[in-house]
């Protein structure tokens, strides 16, 4: 017979060793990203829809269906606060990164550069390199 100073070795340990397999395999560590060239980006960017906390949060729920969480109202009839939670939280986190979070790029030092402009002698144009790495802000959309 068990003591209460040792762990029970039925159910509860199951169910946390259960838990603990479920939780290791959904994350898997960080894989590099690969390189993106600047071609890719300019014509990516112009097809990408932007967040949407709806969107995520519909994909979540979703998600919960496969896993096998319920998702319809309660027996009662009463709506489900865990999917009310799931858009809250959603919204929530894309409007932090909207309003708050920050992009920041970086040009190095030899990035081909052309310029126009014009002078009294009439419109010129000139091509260079740049000679010092250059910082640059944007926003996510």
């Amino acid at each position: 017979m068990a003591t209460s100073d040792e762990a029970p070795q039925g159910g509860i340990f199951n169910s946390v060793k259960m838990i603990s397999s479920i939780l290791k395999s959904a994350f898997s560590p960080n894989k590099a990203l690969g390189s993106i060239n600047k071609e890719q980006i300019l014509l990516g960017a112009k097809f990408r829809e932007g967040l949407s906390a709806i969107d995520i949060a519909a994909r979540i729920i979703e998600r919960k269906k496969e896993a096998g969480i319920p998702i319809s109202p309660y027996p009662s009839g009463g709506s489900n606060i865990d999917l009310i939670m799931e858009t809250i939280r959603c919204e929530e986190i894309v409007n932090a990164l909207l309003t708050k979070a920050k992009v920041e790029v970086s040009a190095p030092a030899g990035t081909q550069l052309t310029a126009t402009g014009a002078n009294a002698g009439g419109p010129c144009v000139s091509q260079g390199l740049t000679t010092q790495t250059v910082k640059s802000e944007g926003i996510i959309r």
